[in-house]
Order: C-alpha cells, then structure tokens, then sequence
C-alpha cells in the first residue's frame, strides 16, 4: 500500500513539473555565436545586446538607458514592472564596448545612451528596431527560430549567473527582482551550483559521520 502511495505521489510531482512553464534560454555558446553575427565594427549594437544581457534588461529598460547614467565603470538602471532600480558594476567588456560605441557616435546633443537614425535629437533607440536587430544576427547565428526573442537574452543571464556559483538571492537583486519567487523559477534549469555545493560538502567537517562500526 506504501508503495501505490508513494508511486501515485511521484505521477502527480511529475505531472506538476510537466505543467510549469518551461523557461528557455540560451547556452553559453549560443550566446557567443549571437555577438558573433554582430559585425565587428558595429559598436552600439554589440554594447547594447552586452547590456541586455549580462544586466537583464527587458527591451524598454534599454531604451530608458541615458548617458549621464554611465560613470566610473557603473550604470544606473531603471527596472520596469515595479522592479528595483538601482546602480550596477559594469563588466570590463561592457565599459570597453560603451567606451568605442560613444567614442564612435561623437558628440550630440541626444541624452539616451542607445539612438537610431530615427532617434532625432530627443529619442532613443525604439524596441521595435531593438526586436528587429536581434531577430536578424539570431537568425545569422542560427538560433533556432523558437528563441529568437530579446528576453531571452535575460533568462539566459539568469541561468548562467546560477551555473556561476551565485545564490538566488544574488540573483534576485541582479535582475531587480521584488518577490524572489520571480528568480525561484530559474534555480528549477541549473543544478550546476548544487553540484558545486555538493562537492564542497564532501569537504567539509561540519557534517556527521553515519559510517559507524562498518
């Protein structure tokens, strides 16, 4: 009886992970390929897809990015969905991108940090033209069709962080998370850090030897 009980139990635990939402993103390889297909020399789109996507930005979060928010290797940015904003350390490869991009695009008098041809001298890059630029170098990196979506880019960051070694609630505050149960869905993909975790345990002394008298 134990044993029907406990085999109903797992059916119904599989059924329920069966009926999450699976959460794509991209491989750490895939993501390479992608800044990739970005031609050498086309500095904004390279700085702006490397702020996507080790910050996470959804598309309009990007498009809210100004320049007087980059300063001495940080930026501010402004979470939407009643996210939290707040200031971030940026990576070297970011602040090397944003530094050829800017020195690329010259002096204007346009306050945003992404602009268009479109942009004029008070407009920033569109999410319309963001969605374009990376459906098009996906389909260059032969992504599959599937996940070729900007916000990709941040469950993939997500993923990646967790694979890294980082705890959820580093994660949390990373991608401006309020309700940790937001980034919970994420640690569900990656058990690379509980792997990681796992062999530390194995060196550790702080856990009770049971190999008594064997």
């Amino acid at each position: 009886m134990a044993e029907d009980l406990g085999d109903t139990a797992w059916k119904e635990e599989a059924m329920e992970r069966n009926n999450e939402p699976q959460i794509k993103y991209l491989e750490k390889e895939e993501v390479y390929k992608l800044f990739m297909s970005i031609p050498g020399k086309n500095y904004r789109d390279k700085a702006l897809f490397d702020l996507v996507y080790r910050h996470g930005l959804r598309r309009i979060e990007a498009t809210w990015l100004r320049k007087e928010w980059v300063h001495n290797g940080r930026i501010w940015i402004q979470r939407a969905k009643n996210g939290i904003s707040q200031e971030y350390n940026l990576h070297p490869a970011s602040e090397k991108l944003l530094e050829l991009y800017l020195a690329h695009r010259g002096e204007d008098n346009n306050p945003y940090l992404f602009i268009s041809r479109e942009s004029g001298s008070d407009n920033p890059i569109s999410r319309g033209l963001i969605y374009h630029l990376f459906n098009k170098y996906a389909a260059k990196a032969r992504i599959v069709p599937e996940k070729r979506f900007v916000h990709i880019l941040r469950h993939s960051i997500a993923v990646h962080l967790l694979n890294a070694g980082w705890d959820i609630s580093d994660v949390q505050d990373w991608l401006g998370h309020k309700d940790i149960r937001n980034t919970a869905i994420y640690g569900k993909i990656s058990n690379k850090r509980r792997e990681m975790q796992f062999l530390k345990l194995l060196k550790s002394d702080e856990i009770a030897n049971t190999l008594i008298e064997i």
